[in-house]
């Protein structure tokens, strides 16, 4: 993630919203860190927890990690965490879900502990203290 993306307005601009926080930049074309297109256009969601919904993995260890539960899963909303206990999921729900994404739906609640972005390990979290 492109941790000046709020300085960068004309670049990630505000595409919409989204459970309570702001979406930047969904349905742009952006690059990787590696300057290769991400396949997918989703765009970074939340301001004070941004989570870049292309660089995702969903491993989930933002959800362990994280001590004021920011965090659901988009794909199943109401659920937390890297769903470890389950490993390996049954084929239909590993289709389902493997393409999940961290949504920062309680962003306000973050108490900039900065566990889930030190976490991430493709670095999809960006903390914004305000």
């Amino acid at each position: 993630m492109d941790p000046d993306f709020l300085k960068k307005p004309d670049e990630y601009p505000v595409t919409g919203e989204h459970n309570g926080h702001k979406v930047r930049a969904e349905g742009k074309q952006r690059l990787d860190a590696e300057g290769k297109p991400y396949p997918t256009k989703l765009g970074i969601h939340g301001t004070i927890v941004a989570v870049d919904f292309d660089c995702c993995v969903a491993d989930g260890v933002c959800h362990d990690v994280c001590p004021v539960n920011v965090f659901e899963w988009l794909l199943n909303p109401g659920k937390s965490g890297s769903g470890n206990d389950l490993w390996p999921l049954p084929q239909d729900l590993h289709d389902k879900y493997r393409t999940d994404k961290a949504d920062p739906i309680r962003e306000n609640d973050c108490i900039f502990c900065m566990a889930c972005e030190t976490s991430c390990p493709v670095s999809a979290i960006k903390i914004n203290p305000p």
